[in-house]
């Protein structure tokens, strides 16, 4: 009988709120890093269980303390998976801690797994001291279970003579006594930002978890498989040796925008890893109100019938004379009207190098009823009448049907990557509430459509955020060089 593989996620060291003296710490972002993490969580790993180790706020004693941990929670309530979260000696008073979180139970079995949350007294130097009471609690754990134990702690737990971490516990060794008499198969913490490597004492497996708050924003996977414990680091920031660009994010003139400024974007994209980034407002966002936009007037009857009062195309400009440079450039998300006219005007359009294409309404699919042969026909009609106009990019192609509650219909995959291929337009691979067909990919790939990557961001912590897309070209067969298949400037 094959033995159930079990995932667990580890999150340590979140750090939120309070700047920190430490420019390396980035307690200014790491709630954005928390929702990147959920959300690579969430859409791609698919844990049995989330472990948070400590140290989700910066500074326990901020007046603004219990305001931070209910963010954090907001956050962590995300999670698709169930939770255990400790404090760590950043977040100093564990019943303020506990009036928040739920506090775990001493036992939590949990995907056939039996976890052991400890909260420890802190010692001096950032260490941290077990109490009898505590120890004990290890070999009742093990009493008419002979399933996996796993001890949870904040700081580092480590076998003394092996000093892999400036940080461990006063009373080590008859911490892990207890848990070689009792059979603890492995032994997780937190607290030491940079991680360790995985330390083998006998029978028990010690790992440290590196801290989310600093670059390149790591968390860890464990798998446990029958005997066997495996760990993967995953890293929110993108590796810069690929070079990518994020083709398509959004600024504070989109209504749709979370929480998105230029400037903060860009400092985040240099964060993340990316080599460049593209600010593409949508056009029909820049020339008609918040109501005319939701009623499609663009759509019936195009970007003439714009009111010039509503026009801030001078302002988006601009933004782009300010911010843009060879790092950060400007361009437009355009829709195609019923007629197949993009929604820009001629004297706006010279402005930019290029113009991304994109399909948001269909002049007859509703939610009514499945996609029709007209709504079909009405999709392949603006996307070539997008491409005769020279956009250099599709985006998110089949959102629209998702979007109305369908499927992307397979029938229309290639018919639209020929169409990409005879015009040379790139095919966009976006995730903003989207799930891209892999076998469109497939299509372009054959084709020889190139791909441009886009988050589409609306939400700072979109930005760049592109392992998704990664493994959909993975998925799609592709696992040579990117830049073979990538859009070049």
């Amino acid at each position: 009988m094959k033995t159930k593989t079990t995932t667990i996620a580890v999150i340590a060291d979140i750090h939120f709120g309070t700047p920190s003296s430490l420019p390396e710490r980035r307690c200014d972002i790491s709630d954005l890093l928390l929702m990147r993490t959920v959300r690579r969580l969430n859409k791609l790993i698919h844990p049995d269980i989330t472990l948070i180790l400590g140290d989700l706020i910066n500074d326990g004693n901020d007046p603004d303390t219990e305001k931070n941990l209910l963010h954090i929670r907001t956050i962590l309530d995300k999670l698709e998976s169930p939770y255990i979260v400790i404090p760590g000696n950043h977040d100093n008073n564990t019943g303020a801690f506990y009036k928040i979180f739920d506090r775990p139970d001493d036992i939590e079995d949990i995907a056939g797994i039996r976890f052991l949350p400890f909260v420890d007294q802190e010692m001096p130097g950032y260490n941290a001291c077990r109490s009898d009471l505590d120890i004990e609690r290890v070999r009742k754990a093990r009493s008419g279970y002979e399933g996996t134990l796993v001890s949870l702690q904040h700081v580092c737990l480590r076998p003394p003579a092996q000093p892999v971490t400036p940080y461990n516990y006063t009373n080590a060794s008859e911490i892990i006594s207890s848990f070689k008499s009792a059979g603890v198969t492995l032994s997780i913490s937190g607290h030491h930002h940079s991680g360790a490597e995985n330390t083998q004492d006998g029978d028990v497996l010690f790992i440290n978890a590196p801290g989310l708050c600093e670059a390149p924003f790591p968390f860890l996977e464990v798998t446990i498989d029958g005997g066997e414990i495996r760990t993967q680091r995953h890293e929110l920031a993108m590796p810069k040796n690929l070079k990518l660009h994020d083709n398509h994010l959004h600024t504070q003139m989109a209504y749709c925008n979370d929480n998105m400024m230029i400037t903060k974007a860009i400092d985040l994209a240099h964060d993340f890893g990316l080599d460049g980034l593209t600010f593409t407002e949508h056009s029909a966002h820049i020339y008609f109100d918040p109501k005319s936009y939701r009623e499609k007037s663009w759509m019936d009857n195009g970007v003439d019938c714009a009111e010039d009062a509503h026009n801030r195309m001078e302002t988006y400009l601009k933004l782009k004379q300010t911010y843009e440079n060879e790092f950060a450039r400007f361009s437009i998300e355009a829709d195609c009207d019923a007629r197949g006219m993009l929604v820009i005007k001629p004297e706006d359009r010279k402005h930019f190098d290029s113009i991304i294409g994109a399909i948001h309404c269909l002049p007859r699919l509703t939610k009514d009823r499945s996609p029709q042969q007209n709504d079909k026909d009405d999709f392949l009609f603006l996307v070539e009448a997008m491409c005769k106009q020279e956009i250099r990019v599709l985006a998110h192609p089949f959102r629209i049907f998702r979007r109305s509650g369908w499927s992307a219909p397979p029938e229309l995959f290639e018919p639209t990557a020929k169409l990409l291929q005879k015009y040379n337009v790139a095919a966009e691979i976006n995730f903003h509430t989207n799930e891209p067909p892999v076998e469109f990919v497939k299509r372009c790939l054959e084709h020889g459509v190139k791909f441009s990557f886009g988050s589409d961001s609306h939400n700072l912590f979109e930005i760049g955020d592109f392992a998704y897309h990664l493994a959909l070209l993975k998925d799609a067969g592709f696992n040579g060089d990117l830049s073979d298949v990538m859009l070049q400037d």
